[in-house]
């Protein structure tokens, strides 16, 4: 959603200089309320095509390397989850989702209050049938304004019968133009794309154009620009407008009389508004990228390395070929074994950027770059973009490939510009590049090991025994026992399968055997966090050689062990709680507690790790509702558990102060 944003602002700015460069002064208001919403319209659509669709159709197929995952397992490994561990932080990616759909409530409860406004007012006036419009006539204070067909009339205003002749007919201008459809457009998109400045510029000259076509309306018939701008000049202060109509008055006064004693503009002005369609061709281009024909496509240069006309596949005498293909007695085996190379040599050099993992980017770089005369590879760059760093990772490889054999024609060589697509995907599924099925073993000679083992002078077996431990551990502290398992009494063991790859990534993580679905969900969670982890997992290794190993992890839920962990005392009961809620957990110093249970006497408690008493409230007139923060700063950091009882009854929960 963001990258849309970015780029349908991007559009909008380039349309709108426009405007406001050539357009804006001219006196073809239609025109330019056409223009307005035509590239507000078109900038919102051309970021939302699908231009891979677009493309023309018989192309064959692109080549393509893709990243995907290899699987691990690891067998009789058991962690018994006793513990409820802290909700992982959110990443600066969640922040700004976050605060990205804050703003759209924000926006659309503001567009609400705009319309109940407008209803409120309607609804309690007096309102009457007019020659095709509605009059309401309210006994609030404020200036003539007009939404679609309905005009507001305060009786709080009057005016002279000459003055209201001509309000009248510069609301009707409004209402026949429709010009609340424009203000409506506008509203609904400035909710959606509330980060984009410019919904508000174009806000903004919509609104002007719209007096404008309105105060000319009014000239036709009276022809009297002196009296109607000292009209407007006297109703300049009439009160707060409301934000989704048509007013009489509005904040572009200065604009709006210099716009009327203005001579009217030159009939060959009307060609400045043909810059739109070159506009909206390389706005197009600058989406869509390079069109991907054949996978390495040829777009000629000339011998002279001057571009020229682009060349076709059959335009050439013979393709580049890569490296080491040479020797390849037909063109068709040259070119099916340039393929074949160039995919090896993109396996071999291409790493998925860490940034790109942490922030699960993917989609398609195309890199053009040039196969020069002597087969150098020259001139690289980036045509499509993915970010995160898979920009750069595509031109390294790029840049590091050996010479070719440069295309010729007519005998000789030639210089022929070449795109060549990225296509970065996070692990799920299969392989699909170059080669399938890359093997994945399950016991090997060195299994892969957890981090966190320190290597020197420590026997393998050790080590082995280090890294479950550690596991276990990681395991231990960052899973959390699922509040809907729990009440539903579910035990058990959930098994999920992952891998851990040549490089000690985490991938093609899947549950075997499931429990329950939270459980379940939990557990994968857990297990894909392993890749945000400092260090990575020390690969596994087999006849001397790095290979991908795949895991089988079964994790227990028991019941028993969490009510030990939680510091229940045997024979406690559970008690019920509604709305229970404690926030933030982690917290560095205030704990927000919030729950509803029955108007018995309660105690609220906080126990350490050592069973140790460090907090405690007693509600003896507990009403059935509870909303307070309690100040923990005071504390040591480390993990506490909540205890809320009533009687013989306790409700728990784990609490951690960082």
């Amino acid at each position: 959603m963001i990258t849309c944003i970015v780029q349908a602002t991007l559009c909008w700015a380039a349309f709108y200089a426009l405007y406001a460069g050539l357009l804006s002064r001219a006196t073809f208001f239609s025109h330019n309320r056409a223009y307005l919403v035509g590239s507000l319209l078109l900038g919102l659509a051309l970021p939302l095509l699908d231009w891979q669709q677009l493309l023309p159709a018989g192309q064959p197929e692109a080549l393509v390397v893709a990243f995907q995952p290899i699987t691990i397992g690891m067998e009789n490994l058991e962690v018994v989850v006793s513990a409820t561990a802290a909700e992982p932080g959110l990443g600066w990616w969640e922040v700004l989702l976050a605060t990205y759909w804050l703003g759209v409530g924000v926006a659309g409860l503001r567009f609400a209050h705009g319309l109940h406004r407008l209803w409120r007012l309607y609804q309690s006036s007096e309102r009457r049938k007019q020659d095709g419009y509605t009059l309401v006539v309210t006994e609030e204070w404020h200036a003539p304004f007009s939404f679609f067909n309905t005009l507001f009339w305060s009786l709080q205003m009057p005016y002279p019968p000459e003055d209201e002749k001509k309000i009248i007919r510069h609301e009707r201008a409004h209402m026949r133009g429709w010009h609340s459809l424009d203000i409506m457009l506008v509203e609904v998109l400035g909710i959606v794309f509330w980060l984009s400045p410019m919904v508000y510029l174009y806000s903004r000259s919509l609104r002007v154009v719209h007096e404008y076509l309105a105060d000319a309306a009014v000239l036709q018939t009276t022809g009297k620009k002196k009296q109607y701008g000292h009209l407007l000049l006297s109703q300049s202060q009439s009160g707060q407008p409301i934000a989704l109509a048509n007013h009489f008055i509005n904040s572009q006064l200065k604009k709006r009389i210099l716009m009327m004693t203005k001579t009217r503009s030159k009939r060959h002005i009307l060609t400045r508004y043909l810059l739109a369609l070159p506009l909206l061709f390389v706005l197009a281009l600058a989406l869509a990228g390079p069109n991907n024909v054949d996978g390495v496509l040829p777009a000629a240069l000339a011998p002279d390395e001057e571009p020229t006309k682009a060349l076709l596949p059959g335009d050439v005498d013979r393709m580049p070929v890569f490296a080491g293909c040479e020797a390849m007695e037909t063109e068709e085996s040259q070119a099916e074994c340039t393929k074949e190379k160039l995919v090896e040599f993109m396996i071999g050099n291409l790493k998925y950027p860490e940034e790109a993992k942490k922030a699960n980017a993917e989609g398609l770089v195309v890199v053009q770059f040039t196969v020069a005369k002597d087969g150098s590879v020259q001139d690289a760059k980036v045509m499509k973009s993915v970010g995160h760093g898979c920009d750069e990772a595509a031109l390294a490889v790029v840049n590091a490939m050996p010479n070719w054999t440069p295309a010729m024609k007519d005998g000789e060589p030639v210089a022929m510009q070449m795109s060549l697509p990225f296509s970065f995907k996070l692990p799920q599924g299969q392989a699909q590049v170059g080669r399938e099925n890359e093997e994945v073993f399950k016991v090997v000679e060195e299994m892969p090991r957890f981090p966190g083992c320190d290597e020197d002078g420590v026997a393998e077996g050790e080590l082995v025994q280090c890294s479950n431990m550690k596991l276990i551990e990681y395991i231990a502290n960052n899973i959390k026992y699922p509040r809907d398992a729990k009440d539903a009494g579910v035990e058990g063991v959930a098994v999920v399968s992952f891998v851990v790859d040549k490089e000690g990534w985490v991938k093609d993580i899947k549950v075997v055997r499931p429990l329950q679905e939270s459980i379940d969900s939990e557990v994968v969670r857990v297990v894909k966090q392993m890749n945000e982890m400092e260090e990575r997992w020390i690969p596994g290794r087999q006849k001397g050689r790095v290979v991908n190993v795949q895991f089988n992890l079964p994790v227990k839920f028991r019941l028993d062990a969490e009510r030990k962990q939680l510091q229940i005392p045997e024979g406690a009961g559970e008690l019920k709680l509604q709305n229970f809620k404690a926030s933030p957990n982690p917290t560095t110093s205030v704990l927000n507690l919030r729950f509803e249970a029955e108007a018995l006497p309660t105690a609220i408690r906080l126990l350490n790790a050592s069973g140790q008493e460090v907090y405690r409230e007693t509600l003896n007139r507990f009403e059935g509702a509870y909303n307070q923060a309690i100040g923990l700063g005071n504390l040591p950091k480390g993990a506490y558990v909540l205890h809320i009882s009533q009687g013989e009854r306790i409700f728990a929960e784990k609490i951690i102060l960082k």
